[in-house]
């Protein structure tokens, strides 16, 4: 508990203004509710991503906190939406979202299109492995997709890696950027240890240091990170892809993952391509 009192007093004095606390399910934790007051305490706005099983806990934070300030994610991807959660998204409004996948589409967040108050998030489904592949869908097939929701619903948005396409609205040098990483976003582990994502956490070679007993001068300025800001063409063959103007290549974390190569265009579009040659 003291060494994440001092991890969010640390982000908070190097400027990070804003945190996700991801899981497993982080509702299990005994101490969350402890956890989640020192983040409020420290002026952090907060995102907590959860599966909606402890539906009591929700109630309780949802009275507990604004959503200003905390905002609770729902995913809705293994199972039905029972009535209890149903009723409580319903009452209190809260984020939902659901992986975009091959068979189910928007999955049971479609529920929640064009509700008043709730925002849907369809995310691009991360592979892990090559097994998770048959279940993806190429980006561009995704990004058509969230295009006719999104003109449907305006409470739909899409998340996916900023190495397909950069928000280079809100952050005009990640027209340079082969991807987020280290830009954008840190991903940290318990103990501290700092990673340029989340999806690198297995790699030790990717750790830049520990937020609690670096400087983070040092964390930020670790060369590590020049492969993830700097941006040389991408190298994806399939020319003829509407988004290939703009794209970055997709997730190098994903490519290292399923290809063994940082550099190598993202697997999930050139799943295809390996369909064909089988």
């Amino acid at each position: 508990m003291d060494n994440f009192r001092r991890l969010a007093c640390k982000l908070k004095d190097i400027g990070i203004r804003e945190i996700d606390i991801l899981g497993g399910e982080p509702t299990l934790h005994p101490d969350i509710v402890r956890l989640i007051d020192i983040v409020m305490t420290s002026g952090l706005r907060l995102n907590l991503s959860t599966n909606g099983t402890n539906v009591a806990m929700l109630e309780h934070l949802s009275r507990t906190y604004n959503k200003d300030i905390m905002k609770i994610g729902i995913s809705l991807n293994d199972s039905r939406t029972g009535k209890e959660l149903h009723d409580y998204i319903t009452r209190y409004r809260p984020v939902v979202k659901s992986i975009f996948k091959k068979k189910t589409g928007s999955g049971h967040t479609n529920a929640y299109f064009g509700m008043p108050g709730i925002t849907c998030y369809l995310l691009y489904m991360d592979t892990v492995s090559k097994q998770n592949l048959k279940d993806s869908v190429p980006f561009n097939d995704y990004y058509k997709q969230l295009y006719v929701l999104r003109n449907k619903h305006d409470n739909v948005e899409g998340v996916y890696c900023g190495g397909f396409i950069p928000d280079t609205e809100r952050h005009p040098f990640l027209r340079d950027a082969r991807c987020p990483a280290g830009a954008t976003k840190l991903s940290i582990l318990p103990d501290g240890s700092v990673y340029p994502c989340y999806l690198l956490f297995r790699h030790s070679e990717f750790r830049l240091g520990n937020i609690l007993t670096d400087h983070f001068e040092n964390i930020i300025e670790n060369p590590i990170l020049n492969q993830f800001r700097e941006f040389h063409g991408i190298k994806c063959p399939d020319i003829t892809c509407e988004l290939f103007s703009k794209c970055h290549g997709g997730c190098p974390a994903i490519s290292l993952l399923i290809c063994n190569d940082i550099e190598a265009p993202d697997p999930r579009c050139m799943a295809k391509y390996t369909a064909r040659a089988v």
